[in-house]
Formats: structure tokens, C-alpha cells, sequence
């Protein structure tokens, strides 16, 4: 059986993160990628644009005190964060369990993927996650890939065999 894009992700981070590192969650929604980098980081940013997505962060970190939520757009990044990083986390698409039409959108990810690839210190990970099997999934994620190509960024794809499946990008600066 083939594990799903975010058990792959946290698996392909673990053996990199240590407690000393600077991550942030581009996307927090739900939490769960938050968790796991506060988890194993000296400090979190999160953001979100949806209060839901902060309660729900908030709820499943409530012991994490390593953690900075900034309810604003993740194409605000350099606004909020003034330190290099060590990793940048995006999940692409909409929150689960809320309302589906509410999208991440080419313009502003590809901001945030500048943003926080400009943060990055040498040999930090970029990981972008791709749902391609909602409305709008598939050009945003055209978009990304084309941004990767013409940047030269060096990186690992990884998907499962199911048609329309999610597409996770390993970016290494």
C-alpha cells in the first residue's frame, strides 16, 4: 500500500528537521503539518486566511508555544517573517471539511513560493503539495511546476498511481 503525499512529506522532513530550525506552514488549515513542524522546530509560522483554519490550528497546537499564527494570505510571508528558514511547507487547495470553493490561487502561492524560497537557507526544503483533482488544482499546479522549471530549482517529485492524485514537489535551494 502506498503512503499518502503528507505521510511522505513529514517522512522525507524527519530526517531533516532538528530543533534548532525555522519552518513555515504556508497553508496551515487543519493543523496537522503545523503540529508535526512545531513537533520538530525551534519556532512555526503558520498562515491561513480562514479564522476556521486558525481555530482548528490553534485547537490541535495548544500546548506548542513555538508557534506564530498569522491570519493573513501566505503571499504575505516576507511581511511577517524576517529570519532565514530552514523550511517552507505548502498544502495547495482548500481546507478539508469546510467550504471547497475557498482555493488557494496560482497569483498568491506563487508569491508565497517566492517569498518563502528567497527565506530559505542554502540546503533548506521547499515542499509543495499539489492537489490537482479539485477546480483550479490542476492550473495551479501548472503554474508551479512552470515556476520550478524557469527558476532551475532543483527537486524530487513524488506521487502515488492514482489518476488525479496529489503531486508533492521535495525543492532543495
Amino acid at each position: 500500500m502506498q503512503e499518502n503525499i503528507n505521510t511522505t512529506c513529514h517522512r522525507l522532513l524527519k530526517e531533516y528537521l532538528n530543533s534548532t530550525m525555522i519552518a513555515i506552514d504556508g497553508t496551515a488549515g487543519n493543523g496537522n503539518d503545523t503540529l508535526f513542524l512545531c513537533q520538530h522546530c525551534h519556532h512555526v509560522y503558520a498562515f491561513d486566511i480562514q479564522p476556521q483554519a486558525k481555530q482548528n490550528t490553534l485547537e490541535r497546537c495548544q500546548k506548542m508555544i513555538n508557534l506564530t499564527f498569522i491570519l493573513d494570505s501566505h503571499e504575505f510571508i516576507d511581511k511577517y517573517v524576517n529570519e532565514p528558514i530552514d523550511v517552507a511547507l505548502f498544502n495547495f487547495g482548500y481546507l478539508p471539511k469546510a467550504d471547497s470553493s475557498i482555493i488557494t490561487q496560482p497569483a498568491s502561492s506563487l508569491k508565497a513560493i517566492q517569498a518563502a524560497y528567497a527565506l530559505l537557507k542554502p540546503t533548506g526544503r521547499l515542499m509543495l503539495a499539489c492537489y490537482i483533482g479539485h477546480a483550479g488544482g490542476q492550473e495551479e499546479h501548472e503554474q508551479i511546476y512552470a515556476w520550478l522549471m524557469k527558476n532551475q530549482i532543483t527537486f524530487t517529485q513524488y506521487r502515488t498511481d492514482k489518476p488525479l492524485s496529489p503531486i508533492l514537489y521535495e525543492c532543495i535551494k
